[in-house]
């Protein structure tokens, strides 16, 4: 049995070799790879063989991981959250005995019955290996985290919002958009723990240091605006299967005499929100409009904050300005959809696109938890790519004039044709 473990070890470690070097030019893959096929096979073997052999003989595959895989992923020293073998297998095989044991005595007793009963119990032990991983985890985080610096305790924390690591755990199908090139896949686990990406400039286009904090910002260029255009388009895009009635950028009407409290109010003529819908939290006829906001919580006015009190912020300048006029004027509801640059959401957004999601599933006759993760991880990779550009993108040109005659003087004078 040893020396069979040590067999699979060598050849598991041959292939997470092969991994790395996949890893130089397509390190999503392989990372995907990693988390959904080859790490099943030790897990496996970590399940059904006793610990006192397996996690002594792992140690080859650990340095393959640390040594190898882990630096072509991310191109540095550095991270994912994965698991090291030898460490994992104990936990693992005692886990499995746990589990199979009602159905073990079931089998020793040659009991011809299989009632719901040992299913029952299965089920529970698995919720409960399932409870002690996550509370396993938790505490490892809790140890480590006075460790890290400020800046990667803020990253750490901002990558445990519920939705903002799911661009790291789905699959990476370029049929359904959820692939990243090697460089986007790297300029993005910088952004998950706070590195700097490599080749940065040194100035920006606008005539600041360019650090990645200023580029999620800077509004040279228009990236803070294409982030926020891509959120409110996709979620038109979703309303539009559910509902009736919507539109983008919707004008309010006017305001004719009526008294809005507060003096952050919009009261402007023309003034426009980012989506309006019917059939949202009520009838066909009940409108609801939205407004969305995505802020860079790297940023200096709230790098210093806690997330959560980032959020109400948002919500709270949104309602102050929208609010009242909505109710009053529209006799309508309104919704402020306030997101994370790094893919967080604040709670009213997180209210909507839950009833978003379960809208969907309705519809397309889905889960709502599959619908949901769906929902999240589209929002998520949209924010991912919006920053990525920010950082990659390039400003020097914007607002620069096109300099030409006019189109048609210089078509009738150069005689062009189709």
């Amino acid at each position: 049995m040893e020396s069979f473990a040590e067999s699979k070890v060598a050849s598991w470690s041959a292939l997470v070799t092969n991994l790395a070097d996949i890893a130089t030019t397509q390190p999503h893959a392989a990372y995907s790879a990693l988390n959904h096929g080859l790490s099943s096979k030790w897990t496996y073997m970590c399940r059904t063989t006793p610990s006192r052999i397996m996690s002594q003989r792992l140690a080859p595959l650990d340095e393959a991981l640390r040594k190898k895989l882990i630096p072509s992923l991310t191109a540095r020293e550095g991270g994912l959250g994965i698991r090291i073998p030898s460490k994992q297998a104990t936990h693992e095989y005692n886990a499995s005995l746990f589990v199979t044991s009602a159905l073990c005595n079931h089998i020793i007793k040659q009991d011809t019955h299989y009632g719901q009963e040992i299913i029952s119990e299965s089920l529970m032990a698995k919720s409960t290996v399932g409870q002690q991983n996550r509370d396993r985890t938790k505490n490892d985080i809790n140890t480590l985290t006075p460790l890290l610096s400020t800046n990667m305790q803020r990253s750490v924390n901002l990558s445990k919002e519920k939705g903002a690591s799911s661009w790291l755990t789905t699959l990476p199908l370029k049929t359904h958009g959820f692939t990243l090139h090697k460089q986007a896949f790297r300029d993005a686990l910088s952004l998950r723990y706070g590195w700097t990406p490599n080749k940065l400039p040194s100035k920006c286009a606008c005539g600041s240091s360019f650090t990645v904090e200023h580029a999620l910002s800077c509004a040279k260029g228009g990236f803070p605006s294409i982030r926020h255009n891509e959120i409110r388009d996709l979620t038109a895009d979703l309303l539009s299967e559910v509902c009736n009635n919507v539109c983008t950028e919707p004008e309010l009407l006017p305001v004719t005499g009526e008294n809005l409290a507060g003096a952050s109010a919009n009261i402007q003529p023309g003034a426009r929100l980012d989506i309006a819908a019917n059939g949202v939290w009520g009838g066909s006829f009940e409108r609801t409009y939205f407004d969305v906001r995505v802020f860079n919580p790297r940023a200096a006015s709230n790098r210093h904050t806690d997330p959560q009190t980032v959020y109400r912020k948002h919500e709270q300048i949104k309602k102050r300005a929208y609010e009242q006029r909505i109710l009053d004027i529209e006799q309508a509801s309104f919704s402020p959809l306030v997101l994370s640059a790094t893919g967080g959401l604040a709670r009213e957004a997180t209210t909507f696109y839950k009833r978003l999601a379960s809208m969907l599933a309705s519809k397309w006759d889905q889960s709502y938890s599959s619908t949901l993760c769906w929902l999240r991880c589209r929002l998520t990779f949209s924010l991912l790519r919006s920053s990525i550009q920010a950082i990659r993108g390039s400003r020097s040109s914007s607002g620069h004039p096109f300099r030409s005659g006019a189109i048609d003087l210089v078509i009738s004078e150069t005689h062009l044709h189709q």
